[in-house]
This record gives structure tokens, sequence and C-alpha cells, in this order.
């Protein structure tokens, strides 16, 4: 008999952000999330304790997501007063701080939308070859410094394993 619980897939990312427009515009338009699940002001005060902000803070968000399916989607979170900043030390990666891994069909498009659109590119495209795997990646920080990695792989492989 197993007692581990049973968890799903990721249901979605929240991320807090300094300006909720300019957020869903990079969402939207860099990244193809132009579904809208939902959207508003948070106003029930477990919503602030679940998240760990002041009960007088005013939050605002909009989750997005990329098709029909309600998993895989990004929470974007704008609460007034802001909380501190996430401090990173270097254009890497940090202790303690996430990445978002997304596929992509034409992965010079999407970062030159990224760049448009006020994302910073960590690592232009390069080649990554592991075992008999071989495929473009790159990484950039969304307009509030939220690390993401692009994979270049046609749509047909998008279920397909990552390493083989």
């Amino acid at each position: 008999m197993n007692d581990t619980p049973q968890v799903s897939r990721i249901v979605r990312t929240a991320i807090f952000v300094s300006d909720l427009e300019k957020s869903v515009r990079f969402y939207r338009e860099a990244l193809g999330y132009r579904e809208v699940y939902a959207n508003g002001v948070l106003e029930h005060k477990v919503g602030h304790a679940l998240i760990g902000v002041p009960e007088d803070s005013v939050i605002r968000y909009e989750i997005v997501k990329a098709d029909e399916l309600n998993f895989g989607m990004v929470g974007l979170f704008e609460a007034k007063p802001s909380p501190p900043s996430f401090r990173r030390e270097n254009r890497g990666a940090n202790l303690g701080e996430g990445c978002m891994v997304f596929f992509a069909t034409d992965i010079h498009a999407v970062r030159d939308r990224i760049v448009e659109l006020g994302g910073e590119v960590v690592c232009e495209p390069q080649l990554l070859a592991v075992h008999t795997l071989r495929q473009l990646e790159m990484t950039c920080r969304d307009p509030d410094g939220m690390m993401i990695n692009i994979i270049e792989r046609p749509t047909e492989n998008w279920n397909a394993d990552v390493v083989q």
C-alpha cells in the first residue's frame, strides 16, 4: 500500500509583478498566453494570507493560459504596496529562484519578441547536445526578472521526453 498522496501536474505558477499590464502584455505577446482564466482584484483576506501580503494590500491579478487546458497557467499578481524585490546577485541563477521552461517552434522569433516587450536575454539561443538530443535553447528574464528557459521544438514533439 502506497501512503504517498497524489499530486497533479503543475496547475500554475504565481509571479509577483510590478506592473500588471506590462506583464500581461509580455506573457500574451511574447509567449502566447492569450487566454484569460481569471482576473480582477483579490479581496478575500485568506487570499492575502496565502500569498503572504498584508491584509490591507490591494492585489490585482490576471491568470493567463496558452490553450483550453487549465494546467500550466501563469498567474500574475500586482500587490500595492509592493512586496520587496527578490535580490539577484548576478545575471544567472540564484539560490531559491525559479525558472519556467517553455517549448517554442521558432526560438529566434520568440527571442526578438521577448526583447521587444521588455525582457532581458541571459543566454542567446545555443545548441544543447545531451545524449542523442540536440536542440536550441535560450534563457531570458521577464520584465520583473523571472527566469525563463525557451527550448525550440516542433509542436508534434512537445509531449516527447526531453532527454532521450
